[in-house]
């Protein structure tokens, strides 16, 4: 793999990190905030740990596809690494949550998108391609983190 993309963000929240991890773990509710998803269950159920599996139904029309996320690292409630594998590409997206250092009672998550693809022709497209790959993979890790920092905002400590 070669020319990945990279995209680094940092999202903030009212929600204390254990809200934020907690919303990252309740996969059953990501469908209430990701408009694009209709379901979404984690394999094995209750196993929310390096090696489980996020399996996610897009919703009808929607232009999204049905995911599979692979944990790459769960350690509560600082750290999570998501990854999709795909025939063309690897996507790996890595949530840092941290107490803000400037603004007490908020939490920032720093959010790491890498996009990798998978042989020749591919690496040409993602060349040709990089302009506008490049904004999307921005625009699109910036909705999903802030639709999970809006769960855990709604969620809380125990919901």
């Amino acid at each position: 793999m070669a020319f990945p993309l990279i995209n680094k963000q940092t999202l903030s929240t009212t929600a204390s990190p254990a809200a934020v991890w907690r919303a990252f773990t309740r996969v059953d509710l990501w469908p209430q905030v990701l408009p694009s998803v209709i379901t979404a269950r984690l394999e094995p159920a209750e196993a929310f740990a390096g090696g489980s599996r996020i399996l996610t139904r897009a919703t009808p029309g929607s232009g999204a596809a049905d995911l599979e996320y692979r944990i790459v690292a769960a350690e509560a409630p600082r750290r999570l690494v998501l990854e999709i594998e795909d025939t063309d590409y690897r996507a790996t997206t890595e949530y840092v949550i941290a107490d803000a250092p400037d603004a007490a009672g908020m939490t920032d998550v720093a959010v790491t998108s890498r996009l990798e693809a998978h042989g020749l022709s591919q690496i040409w497209r993602f060349l040709v391609w990089r302009e506008r790959l490049t904004p999307i993979l921005s625009a699109s890790a910036r909705q999903r983190g802030q639709a999970f920092l809006d769960l855990a905002e709604r969620i809380g400590e125990t919901g």
